[in-house]
């Protein structure tokens, strides 16, 4: 291996050596001679290879210079990437160098190849064009007049351009082009003309000539030669990119010779192969398409033009109202029609825009926000002599009918200074209408003074006079003003056509509360049978009622046999609301001495109905029977169920008393001691407990046992007091008989001089029930609350549920919604009147709404929805609760059922919510066409709480959003940005979506 080795190594270096030995021979200066001249004969190649070898062994500096220049040139001509470096290093390394224009120009060139065009524009003027052979100097020109044409220098680039066309030879054609093309950029379009027209026939420019051409023709509305021309390319040339263009100027110009069948089939081709068509072209795409009944096309057209506020979207959005009515979409088209009708770039377009829309209002029986009546009026401003003039004035009476914005429409008649029969019959109307809506929303002061203006108007409109009356009856007595009630109800009675009405039914059930309030029951039972007679449903709630109310009215009357018949009667109409009926048919029985009768109606209402509020009552009176029948033992074990199922009753505590009684007189001493100790420890202070103390001293006696009860007496301590001074009790009696007459400033000073000299006093609690009574009639809340504090802090039982009522309600004024949740609960407890047990449920829910405690308002919703008589108003805040309570918790569709019922009135606040909830609710499930629905009929029926209106027009363009309808969208956004006038986030909501339509 070793041998085969070496001679290869001494060939090699052999080889090597006579190599070296023959370049020694060779000149360096020679080497430099044969690379110039293949550098003159464009041989780059072998040039490089010379000049690298030569400048291995140079000493020449010029020659070397020439060699860097060479090199350098070479790189430009063989189109280098970093030609232009080796280049500028050139002149970096030889400033002085001859050849500096032509290592200028040539970086220019370097940098206009790379469309660098500021770059080449500076490097182009270091170099003097004169130095320049013709050749580069043509180049140059040309390169640099291009470069000027980039950067915006037209008149500098055309006076490049023009020399050229002269003179030049390689560049001469390109330059007619681009002076055709500066001079039809400059408006010149003759001259261009005559240019491209020579250009057409040299072929390299013949398609962009045409073209040029036919845009100038289409300039000059020489709409012949456009279809001509481009008609010719487009078959030419039908892959051009510049055949979207060409489609555009021929669809226009066969629409300017009204062909727009032709004009139709181009627009078309413009619109699909374009993502962003002129809206102008769109605008007439639109037309054509409506002029040829494709008002879907039309639709889709005009859609993409109303993006920007100008003359053309104005009247884009006629033409899209027009389709629209086309399509019987007329709802749409009014949105359409406002828009168009809104903007005032043509007077014209506005005229009948407005005049539309005036219409479509009136055919639909739409409305949103005032703008029903609005428009009206505004057309007549406008417009005093339009020919529509007159059929407005007639739509303007009956829009004031339909909108339910009656504020708006109430304000826009008190404008008018001769108003027309019409007019006034529809102010009546009005009137009515918005003393609806205050009654509705529980302001009862407000419905008076309307139902008052409405009566006072006279006889216009008779229907809405009569109803007036009715429901300002309806409204006094709400507030308890039951005389003013029983007139009201009575001229509505007298004066109404419609005898044969609910409303004419109800009149006569209103007058026998009334009249039961006032305790005549002889009038109440009058006006209660014939309501019976009226009443049409045979099973309605308010006919058990009122059965149960002429019993009550028999009852007062001491008629108990035929009181018991109608107990019985209520009861069979109405079971689930039965037991009232079955207390009072239970107690009659025990006045007729029937006691095993009356024990077993009280049984079956604690069996049937054990939640009643009459179930104390009836193991109360249950007891009493037994009682009266001598049966002690059973009558102990009635107290005895009484005491420990309803311990906060107040006939828990009288239980006590009998049942200590009881004992007494079956000589059970000990039970009956500890009866009445129950009583005074449960009770403090109550009068029961008094008794029961007195009571218990004659237990003691009969027992033998007095030290026993002084030392009872004496634990008791000081705070729970039974006896009074003569002097506690003088001074206490005179403050409160000045209570009674009603002189608050007297009994004021006087109570507290009382509770000052006595602060311990036998009647402190009654004191200070009596301040805070007082102190809440003068809105005195923070001393009101403190007084009633006191007294529910005693544990005094006498006043115990109204204190804590007003305590309950102080702290809900004052918003500390958690401590009047508290007192509410408590309320809920120990309430017997049925007035404060719907107070205090009232209160939780509330307050459990307000405090975000969705189980606790979802439970005393519940609650309160138990009770029969329940106002409509009150139900439909109680489902109102319930919905938002489901909806937090997740339960939708237990949210829908009172979604459904509670937004059929959008009068209240309450409604339009539920109304816009419902419709939410829907769209969440992507239940589209539900939620449109719910949406037309909030928009028909309106609401004067436009906020939850505005909400479900926002709601439906984001159903339109979805669908990929952004006209629609936009439509909708625009419509409710002109139109809401609120100050809140209803503008950042329509801001927001509007912006990303725009995106």
């Amino acid at each position: 291996m070793r041998r085969i080795l070496i001679p290869l190594c001494l060939v090699l270096c052999i080889h090597w050596a006579n190599g070296q030995r023959s370049y020694q021979f060779e000149s360096p200066n020679r080497l430099f001679v044969e690379g110039k001249e293949l550098f003159e004969l464009k041989n780059y190649a072998g040039c490089i290879d010379k000049l690298e070898a030569y400048k291995l062994r140079a000493t020449d500096v010029d020659l070397i210079q020439e060699a860097d220049y060479m090199l350098a040139y070479i790189a430009f001509e063989q189109g280098k990437e970093d030609a232009d470096l080796l280049l500028k290093d050139y002149l970096d390394r030889y400033p002085s160098s001859r050849h500096k224009d032509v290592v200028a120009y040539q970086i220019g060139s370097a940098h206009f190849g790379k469309g660098a065009y500021e770059r080449a524009i500076f490097w182009f003027n270091q170099s003097n064009l004169d130095v320049l052979n013709p050749e580069q100097q043509e180049a140059y020109s040309f390169r640099l007049a291009y470069s000027l044409l980039q950067t915006g220098e037209i008149n500098a680039a055309r006076n490049y351009f023009a020399r050229i066309q002269q003179i030049g030879l390689t560049y001469r054609d390109a330059s007619s082009y681009y002076v055709a093309y500066i001079d039809y950029a400059d408006a010149k379009y003759n001259e261009a003309l005559i240019e491209f027209a020579r250009l057409q026939y040299i072929p390299e420019y013949h398609e962009q000539s045409s073209y040029y051409i036919a845009q100038i023709y289409f300039i000059q509305n020489k709409y012949e030669q456009v279809i001509r021309e481009g008609e010719s390319l487009l078959a030419t040339y039908p892959d051009s990119e510049n055949n979207t263009e060409l489609y555009r100027i021929v669809g226009n110009s066969y629409y300017h010779l009204d062909n727009q069948r032709k004009a139709l089939t181009y627009l078309q081709r413009y619109a699909e192969q374009t993502d962003d068509p002129l809206r102008g072209d769109l605008y007439i795409l639109g037309v054509c398409y409506y002029n040829q009944a494709d008002f879907r096309g039309a639709v889709g057209s005009f859609g993409r033009v109303v993006n920007q506020n100008d003359a053309l979207t104005q009247n884009a959005y006629l033409y899209l109202g027009q389709a629209y009515l086309k399509l019987n979409d007329k709802n749409n088209a009014r949105m359409a029609f406002e828009a168009a009708a809104t903007a005032s770039y043509d007077r014209d377009v506005k005229e009948a825009a407005m005049y539309n829309y005036a219409l479509l209002i009136h055919e639909t029986g739409f409305t949103g926000f005032g703008e029903s009546v609005t428009i009206f009026e505004d057309f007549l401003n406008d417009f005093p002599n339009s020919r529509y003039a007159d059929k407005v004035n007639d739509y303007l009476v009956e829009v004031y009918l339909t909108t339910k914005n009656y504020e708006a429409a109430l304000n826009s008649i008190n404008k008018i200074n001769r108003p027309s029969t019409k007019i006034l019959e529809a102010k009546q109307d009005i009137l009515f209408q918005l003393g609806t809506q205050s009654f509705t929303n529980v302001r009862m002061e407000e419905a008076i003074s309307l139902f008052n203006q409405a009566i006072s108007l006279g006889t216009y409109n008779q229907e809405a006079r009569n109803d007036a009356y009715f429901w300002r009856g309806e409204s006094y007595y709400r507030m308890g003003n039951y005389n003013e009630a029983i007139s009201d109800y009575r001229s509505y009675v007298n004066n109404t056509r419609q005898r044969g009405t609910d409303m004419y039914a109800l009149a006569h059930y209103n007058l026998g509360y009334s009249y039961f309030k006032q305790q005549n029951y002889n009038q109440a039972l009058t006006y209660f049978r014939q309501y019976t007679g009226l009443e049409r449903d045979q099973r309605a709630a308010s006919l058990a009622d009122t059965y149960n109310r002429i019993g009550d009215c028999l009852f007062n009357n001491r008629q108990f046999t035929q009181a018991e018949e109608n107990y019985a009667r209520a009861a069979q109409i109405a079971p689930s609301a039965g037991d009232y009926a079955l207390y009072q048919r239970g107690y009659v029985l025990g006045l007729q001495k029937n006691y095993r009768g009356k024990i077993q109606a009280m049984d079956r209402l604690v069996r049937d109905y054990p939640e009643s509020q009459y179930a104390d009552d009836a193991l109360f009176e249950k007891g009493r029977a037994y009682v009266l029948m001598e049966n002690n033992r059973e009558a102990a074990q009635t107290f005895e169920a009484l005491i420990n199922r309803y311990p906060q009753s107040s006939l828990a505590r009288k239980g006590g008393v009998q049942l200590g009684l009881i004992y007494f007189n079956d000589n059970q001493l000990q039970k009956s001691a500890d009866a009445y100790k129950k009583v005074i420890s449960n009770y403090p202070g109550s009068e029961e407990a008094r008794v029961s103390l007195q009571d218990l001293r004659s237990v003691y006696i009969e027992l033998n046992d007095i030290n026993a009860y002084a030392k009872y007496v004496n634990s008791l301590g000081g705070n729970i007091r039974f006896e009074a001074s003569e002097q506690d009790s003088l001074t206490y009696l005179a403050a409160e008989m000045l209570f009674m007459r009603g002189d608050n400033t007297g009994a004021q000073r006087s109570l507290v001089n009382y509770l000052q000299t006595y602060p311990m006093g036998a009647f402190s609690s009654n004191a200070n029930y009596y301040l805070g009574s007082i102190a809440f009639t003068q809105k005195n809340y923070t001393d009101a609350k403190r007084y009633f504090t006191s007294v529910v802090d005693a544990g005094d039982t006498k006043f115990q549920e109204e204190a804590v009522a007003r305590k309950a309600e102080i702290e809900y004024l004052e918003k500390d919604y958690t401590a009047a949740f508290e007192s509410f609960k408590r309320l809920n407890l120990i309430a017997e009147g049925p007035e404060n047990k719907q107070a205090a449920r009232l209160g939780m829910m509330r307050c459990a709404q307000f405090t975000n405690r969705t189980q606790e308002a979802l439970l005393a919703a519940n609650d309160l929805l138990k009770d029969q008589k329940l106002s409509p108003e009150l139900i439909a805040e109680a489902r109102y609760v319930r919905a938002k309570a489901y909806i937090a918790q997740n339960q939708q569709q237990q949210a829908r059922e009172d979604l459904l019922e509670v937004s059929r009135d959008t009068r209240t606040a309450h409604g339009a919510e539920a109304k816009y909830l419902l419709a939410q609710l829907y769209f969440d499930h992507k239940e589209d066409a539900n939620a449109e629905k719910v949406l037309e009929d909030f928009a028909k029926n309106g609401t004067p709480h436009q906020y939850w209106l505005a909400r479900g027009f926002i709601l439906w363009a984001d159903i339109y959003i979805r669908k990929g309808d952004d006209v629609q969208a936009r439509v909708y956004l625009n419509s409710l940005q002109s139109n809401y006038k609120g100050k809140d986030d209803i503008t950042s909501m329509i801001e927001s979506r509007l912006s990303q339509l725009k995106n």
